[in-house]
């Protein structure tokens, strides 16, 4: 059932329960003057008084079984009619008949809407004033009434009546506001509940895209680099040739090495397109090497210096997957020597790309230092958001930087910061702790391999 005719059903069955009562009590009142004027007493006859409380307790019935608009207006229609025939027997100007009219509105207008109270009232105010109008004038002669002492009985009645009618109204208007501030808060917590999933659907999606944009990041990387790598890769395999011929230096060691070259040189190629992520006790000195030797080819197209500075002690040793490292290694570089790219070679700076490691207190320190156009302040703002970037669309779309930063935040537990100031070069320093695990055979033997590199 719809909520407003189940609020108006209620306040009809509490009515009707009203209306019984208070003509029970006016029933009282008659059986008592009946009996006591006898054959003098002239009102309202006591078997009209004992019908109308029947007729309500129907009215009940009808109302309970489904019947409730028609409940509602034979309820109405009959205050109404008893109303007016008490007007026009006693007197328009009687108070408890004005008073009796003020009730049959208001119920009208909660039973039945505000028309039907628009309605009800116009009926009222069409019959009451010819009446008050014939009666002043004689036209109609009424029933002699004086104020009785069971006039302030009936006024109680009637103001009881009207106070119930009242305090329904208020009931229902409370319910109707408790309903709908626990609808609000329902709803209320349902948004929030669906924002939460949105924002949880959103950043799975997000991360999903991120590393599929990623991979395709790395294929995009490899084509860039595709020249410079089969560039190295004959030079090494020529050299491996002359070595192999040389009757003058026929030993296998010259050619040994130039074979290990190749094979770091094709490890590195491989974990920049599957991102190998097992992890393994790697050198981080040798990582960067091999990162040098693997962007050399493009350093020499823009006529940029690499520099390489490793510790001049030991060598660093850090277990975890070697393709993070070498994540981060590449993509400093490679974005250190395309700050020069919009430089003069004729300006009088040193295209130099200047990267060093150095461990402290438990603490790799990686640092990558260029004399580039360097970064805005505005830039900055915004230089490690995803998609984020200044380069044309065909040489990047902006993930590098937000990619170093989620794997040295996010994977390696470290930092990373930038010092860059416009025309004058940038330096990012990436720190993060060392991870210690049993070094492999391969790491000893090749600790302090690597003196200071120059790529010229």
């Amino acid at each position: 059932m719809d909520e407003d005719l189940l609020r108006r059903k209620n306040i009809l069955n509490i009515l009707l329960i009203g209306s019984v009562a208070m003509l029970a009590i006016l029933d009282a009142f008659v059986l008592f003057h009946s009996i006591q004027d006898g054959a003098t007493y002239r009102d309202v006859p006591f078997v009209v008084f004992s019908v109308l409380p029947a007729f309500f307790i129907l009215l009940y019935a009808l109302s309970r079984r489904g019947f409730h608009e028609l409940a509602s207006y034979l309820l109405i229609g009959t205050y109404l009619v008893s109303d007016s025939y008490a007007a026009y027997r006693w007197g328009v100007k009687v108070q408890v008949v004005l008073i009796a009219y003020a009730l049959i509105i208001v119920m009208a207008t909660i039973l039945r809407g505000t028309k039907f109270g628009f309605f009800i009232t116009g009926l009222i105010a069409a019959y009451i004033i010819p009446l008050w109008y014939a009666q002043i004038h004689g036209i109609i002669a009424m029933h002699e009434q004086h104020p009785t002492a069971d006039d302030a009985a009936v006024f109680s009645v009637l103001y009881f009546l009207i106070m119930i009618v009242a305090w329904l109204y208020d009931r229902e208007i409370e319910r109707s506001l408790l309903r709908a501030r626990n609808s609000e808060q329902a709803l209320k917590e349902e948004r929030d509940m669906l924002e939460v999933k949105v924002t949880e659907r959103t950043d799975e999606l997000r991360r999903t895209q991120f590393e599929k944009v990623q991979q395709l990041n790395r294929l995009a990387e490899l084509g860039q680099l595709s020249s410079g790598l089969f560039h190295d890769l004959l030079n090494h395999l020529n050299a491996l040739s002359l070595r192999m011929d040389d009757e003058a230096n026929p030993s296998l060691a010259s050619a040994m090495d130039t074979t290990r070259q190749i094979n770091d040189f094709t490890q590195a190629v491989r974990r920049q397109i599957g991102g190998t992520i097992t992890p393994e006790s790697f050198s981080l000195v040798r990582s960067i090497h091999n990162v040098i030797q693997l962007i050399s080819y493009q350093a020499n197209k823009e006529g940029v210096r690499m520099s390489f500075t490793p510790p001049t002690d030991e060598d660093i040793v850090h277990f975890d997957a070697p393709f993070k490292f070498h994540e981060i290694v590449i993509n400093l570089l490679m974005n250190a020597i395309e700050s020069y790219e919009n430089i003069p070679r004729s300006d009088a700076r040193a295209r130099t790309v200047e990267v060093s490691i150095a461990a402290r207190n438990g603490n790799a320190t990686l640092r990558v230092h260029d004399n580039g156009c360097g970064i805005t302040p505005s830039v900055r703002a915004h230089l490690f958001e995803a998609f984020f970037t200044t380069k044309e669309k065909a040489k990047g779309i902006g993930i590098g930087l937000a990619t170093i930063k989620r794997i040295v935040e996010g994977d390696l537990g470290g930092t990373i910061d930038v010092e860059s100031k416009p025309d004058t070069g940038s330096t990012f320093v990436v720190t993060f702790p060392i991870r210690h695990e049993q070094p492999s055979k391969r790491d000893q033997a090749s600790a302090g391999a690597y003196s200071e590199t120059a790529i010229p």
